[in-house]
């Protein structure tokens, strides 16, 4: 990069020359002139005031409708469910080394009482995020509650190392769902 130090011009100002390309930022403004009050100004400046004036007051409005809440409040019920539905999985996920048939009635009640978890998140205004969770936890196709359930009633029993990952992973879902819901307004007064 090529740079070149001009001589100093009648307003004292250093050019650069930077490939090639003239720099002067304050070269070109006027000096400051003291004037007279312009009252053929005033109204340019009281226009522009105004037009100020207005944006800002719509820039605080959009502000304040803004800080409105677009999640649901804090429900001591749907912290509870995850709690329980939580301890119960992990527990329930440890039987999994034994044949399915042999816990297929505690699997499917479990997964009706998470269903109806999801049914509650569902049901509840503003609570799209914890009513995506649920359904993700839910569905057998991804590698969740549900998927873990169906993987075990597919192959009957499954290993230990198995069941210890798919357990640290389930309990991290879940952790997800606790979380958001008691960082709700009103979940640290409440939980």
């Amino acid at each position: 990069m090529f740079i070149k130090r001009a001589k100093f011009r009648s307003t004292h100002a250093v050019s650069f020359f930077l490939e090639g390309k003239l720099l002067e930022p304050f070269l070109n403004q006027k000096p400051y002139v003291h004037r007279r009050f312009d009252f053929a100004n005033l109204s340019i400046n009281w226009s522009r005031f105004c037009l100020l004036r207005g944006l800002s007051a719509i820039a605080l409005c959009l502000v304040i409708s803004g800080c409105s809440p677009s999640i649901a409040p804090f429900s001591h019920i749907a912290y509870e469910m995850a709690i329980d539905l939580k301890v119960d999985s992990i527990r329930m996920m440890d039987e999994a080394e034994l044949p399915y048939s042999a816990s297929e009635i505690k699997v499917n009640n479990l997964l009706i009482r998470a269903e109806k978890a999801f049914e509650f998140a569902n049901g509840r205004p503003l609570n799209e995020h914890s009513t995506e969770q649920w359904r993700r936890m839910l569905d057998p196709e991804r590698n969740l509650l549900a998927g873990f359930f169906e993987r075990w009633k597919t192959e009957s029993t499954l290993s230990r190392s198995f069941i210890v990952e798919a357990k640290a992973i389930i309990a991290q879902s879940f952790d997800a769902i606790i979380g958001l819901e008691s960082g709700k307004i009103g979940g640290s007064e409440n939980g």
